[in-house]
């Protein structure tokens, strides 16, 4: 296994406060989410912004009205064989398929997420 990057950057289009946009990332992931780095470059504290991959999709990190750039390290509640929740056992988020990143209520202007993954 080796780690990998991928960018993707959304242009933002409409009126400030109710802009939206949304970008594929250009080639399918195949492994093992490390973390997100979300850069906000003009978006106001009403910004959402929310990461899915795979059909059907899955939401793999949510952020609401928020504007501050940083690392996000997303992980998923594991579950038994009979589908009962673990006590607080976690683990790194699967891929495989393209991650789609969509910003809400933001201005007109971008996005730019780096998905930091360990590929299979």
């Amino acid at each position: 296994m080796s780690i990998r990057e991928t960018t993707i950057t959304v242009a933002v289009a409409g009126s400030a406060g109710a802009a939206v946009g949304s970008a594929v990332s250009g080639a399918p992931i195949h492994g093992k989410i490390i973390g997100f780095y979300v850069d906000y470059v003009t978006q106001p504290a009403t910004a959402d912004v929310t990461i899915t991959a795979g059909t059907p999709a899955a939401t793999l990190l949510t952020l609401t009205n928020a504007n501050t750039d940083g690392w996000f390290y997303p992980r998923v509640l594991l579950q038994s064989t009979v589908g009962a929740n673990l006590s607080a056992v976690y683990d790194q988020l699967a891929v495989n398929g393209y991650v789609t990143v969509a910003v809400a209520q933001g201005d007109a202007g971008s996005v730019v997420v780096t998905a930091q993954y360990e590929d299979d």
